[in-house]
């Protein structure tokens, strides 16, 4: 993917495309090479669903190493922008209640477990009505 050089700043001419990247650099565990990726996307990006899903899988990268609390500040960021993710945010709290989980608190990692298990089944609902609807 092309990053366009300007000011003293890269932009990348597909955000959404380098967040695929990304990913990519997580399945091969470069994290750090993700984290490049997502904190040039999160520091650029006015596109809110775009944002929001580097805020996530920035979290992702940060808790494969163990940096829980760059990964919280990650999830919760994007937790702000949760009307922007497609599943309004069940993921982020998913991976929010596992890092809270790898740190013993079982008592938020539960909070965040519950507050994805309702929105993944609002999503559900939802989609099933839509469907129902589109019949």
């Amino acid at each position: 993917m092309k990053a366009v050089e300007v000011g003293s700043k890269k932009h990348f001419e597909d955000p959404a495309q380098m967040i695929e990247v990304g990913n990519e650099y997580i399945r091969m565990k470069k994290y750090w090479k993700a984290i490049e990726i997502f904190e040039l996307i999160i520091d650029d990006e006015p596109r809110l669903t775009t944002l929001a899903k580097a805020y996530n899988d920035c979290g992702i990268a940060y808790a494969e190493l163990g940096n829980y609390e760059k990964a919280i500040e990650n999830f919760e960021e994007a937790i702000n922008l949760d009307r922007y993710l497609l599943d309004s945010g069940a993921k982020a709290y998913r991976n929010l209640g596992h890092v809270y989980e790898l740190m013993g608190d079982e008592e938020k990692a539960k909070e965040n477990f519950e507050k994805a298990e309702v929105l993944e089944a609002d999503f559900y609902h939802y989609w099933v009505t839509v469907c129902d609807e589109l019949e």
